[in-house]
């Protein structure tokens, strides 16, 4: 007999208050706990008394939260920053309590489905930290916050009025998924990867295990490895008593320890007080000697293996002067990591392996056997803490051996691991048959839509859905049979149902079916583009100056002619040349007017990045139609169209006109040849300069190169070094030269100062729209990272 005294009940649930009154009654639990309040709920249902009219929902709220095992659920199986927690990463942001998959690793997308387990969570999350507030003057911060800061008042304020009216989500409908969809029958099967069996319970019925000959002596080998004498057990004492936390304890525990531990595998995650660079630093202070322990090894947050030593500076390991010298490092493996995690430690290392509430065999083992030598040098203890060593000591209770020696031994430790395996499958199995039955409900519906000529009409794709907002009633009400084998499984005794009989569930009640289902959210965010759209401008009308055409006759620039210019002085009026002084580029490469000049100036500071031309038109000229190319400009279309003709016709034979484009990616071939569209065709095969060759391709916006002979062209165009500096050299950070060997600076392009800022404006800006050009040939250049001819195959 249980009894209550209720005196107010509120909970801020979908923008409706449910409020309990004061009241007092004494509900009787049955021996599965499932028939809580059930006479009370049918007494007054039958007399429709004003109190359950007025209370149902208050009271089936109740009902779930006790009887119906959310409370338990939520405080004695999910531990804070082990199973649940924020996520500040999270996109879009939520400050409700979100899965975790191990300590201090949320999940990606996943979320709790259950409501009563979200707002339970929620709940306890904002007991456990300070709640959330954005104004952060330092008269609230130090003078009234901290007296709210765990009041339960102020708490369910804020969860009632900003958290939950924003971050509850339901839907009326759900289209669910599982691993039993992924292991389906399919033409080419699903493979997968387990180091253990442990977990083959849990597995969809498709999906079968396969148990080799050769690895069915694995599992007891490593056991067999455990059971060596040079591991044993370490109890931990009481932290409270102690008055230190829990993380302080276990390191002075393991600084003390002979032989010395070298290696700490947090498994059982009792380390919640600090980071994992925290447990590193402290426990790299605490170790006195710094002739053999130079530094710490852990994974930072970004799963990088990293090492921190004693002057606290931290390095990738891979990177750091001790990847090959681990003998000089501690290790320290958080939850996660304990798992795949792969370290050459040197066979005399010992290692302290935490236990925790909920560990399977599974998840031990794995963890010791990040000490590849165990058995054969390498060793492990376990550190037992008081929760652990009561749950053993109760197990040898119940299997009255408690007459023997009080001692808890490795094997003991190993029983009490494959107990909590047997949980653990016994807790998934009502996930799993629910599962089940909803894909072969899928199946079904799948069967007759090929029956109707693979045909997926409306009514049955809504088969496929299923109910996700009910209301409490529907939720929690308790109706005979609810609760029973038979009736959740439908009246079954195939493989789903036989199975679940093996684990004696005698109650497949709706909570314990949802309790641990996460759904994944993908939200469709409405992104409206907002393009800022250069200020209004007159058009120049097109002309062909007679310089042009003189030259598109005769293959000759005249000397001091306004129809055309050096290329890049076209680009005067950009943001690029601010940053550099273009007359330094010598002669080469010319434009036409008409290609330059493409908006009236109203204003002599206006920039007009966004009125460059792109290069396409190219006239090439030679003195005669054998010679090599002497000359190139860029034209306009217009220009192009015009003098087309005239090319064609033209009787020296010496000027070609070519279609040109920048290369956009490594799947195109580079068209700076010039010969893919020429005209007359027979000029198409003379030499080109490549001198002219590479200034077109900078100047257009061309990424990337062809060959490491272009790119040696491009650094020496540029004044860049092409390898590291030598002696008597000055290399600038941008990989500019500032004085050769010679005494040169920029080497031999010619130039007094670097152009690479004003080409990467030029090329992401002006050419590109501001799209990044990191990963590109030219965008490795501009960032100073020397090329090989590797990189060109």
């Amino acid at each position: 007999m249980i009894a209550k005294k209720i005196r107010t009940f509120r909970l801020r649930y979908k923008g409706r208050h449910d409020v309990l009154t004061s009241c007092s009654f004494s509900p009787r639990l049955d021996a599965g706990g499932s028939g809580f309040l059930i006479g009370t709920f049918r007494r007054r249902e039958k007399h429709s008394s004003e109190f359950w009219a007025n209370s149902r929902e208050a009271l089936l709220l109740l009902r779930v939260f006790l009887a119906g095992g959310i409370l338990s659920f939520c405080f004695r199986q999910k531990r804070w920053r082990v199973y649940y927690g924020l996520d500040p990463s999270r996109r879009p942001a939520t400050k409700l309590a979100l899965p975790f998959r191990a300590k201090d690793s949320p999940t990606a997308r996943s979320e709790f489905s259950h409501l009563e387990v979200v707002i339970e969570l929620a709940w306890a999350l904002k007991h456990l930290i300070s709640l959330d507030h954005p104004d952060d003057r330092s008269t609230c911060e130090e003078e009234v916050f901290p007296h709210f800061r765990f009041t339960q008042t102020a708490i369910n304020y804020y969860l009632s009025k900003d958290v939950f009216p924003k971050e509850m989500k339901e839907f009326p409908s759900k289209l669910s998924a599982s691993g039993w969809d992924i292991g389906k029958i399919k033409t080419l099967p699903t493979t997968g990867f387990s180091g253990t069996n442990d977990s083959r319970a849990v597995l969809p019925l498709t999906v079968t295990q396969l148990d080799l000959p050769e690895q069915q002596h694995t599992n007891a080998l490593v056991l067999e490895y455990l059971l060596q004498p040079e591991n044993t057990v370490a109890l931990m004492p009481s932290h409270v008593e102690q008055d230190v936390s829990v993380a302080k304890m276990l390191l002075g525990m393991v600084v003390s320890m002979e032989p010395p531990v070298r290696v700490i595998l947090d498994v059982g995650a009792q380390v919640l007080e600090l980071d994992v660079l925290g447990v590193a630093r402290e426990w790299l202070s605490s170790f006195e000697d710094s002739d053999e322990t130079e530094a710490a090894v852990f994974f930072n947050e970004d799963d990088e293996l990293s090492v921190v030593d004693r002057k606290g500076r931290i390095e990738l390991l891979q990177v750091s002067p001790y990847a090959n010298h681990l003998n000089l490092c501690l290790v320290f493996l958080d939850q996660v990591h304990t798992r795949g995690t792969e370290l050459k430690m040197p066979e005399n290392y010992r290692a302290a392996v935490t236990l925790g509430a909920n560990l399977t065999k599974d998840r031990l083992v794995q963890a010791c056997m990040r000490m590849r030598l165990l058995g054969a040098g390498q060793s492990v203890v376990f550190c037992v803490p008081q929760e652990i060593i009561s749950k053993i000591q109760q197990r040898l209770s119940d299997l009255e051996q408690s007459n023997r020696d009080s001692t808890i031994s490795v094997s003991d430790i190993l029983a009490w691991a494959v107990t909590e395996t047997w949980n653990d499958s016994k807790h998934n199995i009502p996930l799993w048959a629910a599962q089940g039955r909803r894909n072969e409900k899928h199946q079904g519906l799948w069967s007759q839509c090929h029956d109707a000529g693979s045909v997926l009409t409306q009514e049955l794709a809504k088969g496929f859905l299923e109910d996700e907002a009910q209301t409490l009633e529907e939720r929690y009400r308790p109706l005979p049979g609810r609760d029973d084998v038979a009736t959740a499984l439908g009246f079954a005794n195939d493989a789903i149902a036989q199975r679940c009989q093996l684990f004696n569930n005698a109650q497949m009640r709706s909570a314990a079916l949802q309790e641990e289902q996460e759904r994944e959210l993908a939200p469709e965010i409405e992104q409206e583009r907002q393009d800022e759209r250069p200020p209004e401008a007159v058009p120049v009308m097109h002309t062909l100056h007679d310089d042009i055409r003189y030259f598109a006759a005769q293959g000759r620039i005249l000397e001091g002619s306004s129809g055309s210019m050096n290329a890049f002085e076209s680009l005067r009026r950009t943001s690029a040349a601010s940053h550099f002084e273009i007359s330094q580029f010598r002669p080469g490469l010319r434009v036409s007017a008409d290609f330059a000049r493409t908006v009236e100036i109203q204003n002599s500071k206006d920039e007009l990045d966004a009125f460059q031309r792109s290069v396409q038109w190219i006239l090439t000229a030679s003195r005669t139609p054998n010679d090599d190319v002497e000359y190139m400009m860029v034209i306009s279309p217009y220009e192009a169209n015009e003098l087309l003709p005239m090319i064609q016709e033209s009787k020296a034979g010496c000027v070609a006109l070519h279609l040109y484009a920048p290369r956009p990616n490594l799947g195109y071939q580079p068209l700076d040849e010039l010969n893919l569209h020429t005209v007359p065709e027979s000029l198409k095969d003379r030499e080109i300069p490549r001198r002219l060759i590479t200034e077109l391709n900078l100047f257009a916006g061309q990424l990337y190169l062809d060959s490491f002979e272009e790119y040696l062209n491009v650094c020496k165009f540029l004044g860049l070094a092409r390898e590291q500096a030598k002696e008597g050299e000055a290399i600038g950070a941008d990989g500019f030269i500032h004085c050769d060997h010679t005494g040169w600076v920029g080497g031999k392009s010619g130039l007094s100062a670097s152009p690479v800022l004003f080409f990467k404006i030029l090329l992401t800006k002006i050419r590109r729209d501001c799209e990044t050009i990191d990963k590109t040939h030219m965008g490795q250049i501009l960032g100073n990272c020397l090329l090989a001819p590797d990189d060109f195959k």
